[in-house]
């Protein structure tokens, strides 16, 4: 299985469904990444030390309390050339996939 950086993965999880709390990342990391990195990933807590290092390191803003959104230097490392595409069409279905649960 190949590995992934944890705070890659946190940031390509957030950049599709932002604004999230971390819990909301955990959730969704499974439908966004995949089942077998996602599980190695959670189960070492990986994504929450990945969290902290946004923080840190500025990569994320608090629009709230809990409420994270990616910081402009947070954006520039996930829209990487190719990938803004893949991430914009996973953004899009899953607003679609809500819109119909919510009718």
């Amino acid at each position: 299985m190949k590995r992934i950086d944890p705070l890659f993965a946190y940031l390509s999880v957030l950049a599709v469904i932002q604004p999230a709390r971390i819990q909301d990342i955990e959730k969704y990391t499974p439908d966004i990444i995949g089942g077998d990195l996602s599980e190695w990933l959670l189960s070492k807590n990986l994504l929450r030390e990945a969290h902290v290092a946004a923080q840190t390191n500025e990569l994320v803003i608090s629009v709230r309390r809990g409420l994270y959104f990616l910081s402009p230097s947070g954006r520039r490392i996930v829209r990487r050339e190719g990938l803004e595409h893949s991430i914009d069409n996973r953004r899009f279905f899953l607003m679609k996939a809500q819109r119909v649960r919510y009718k």
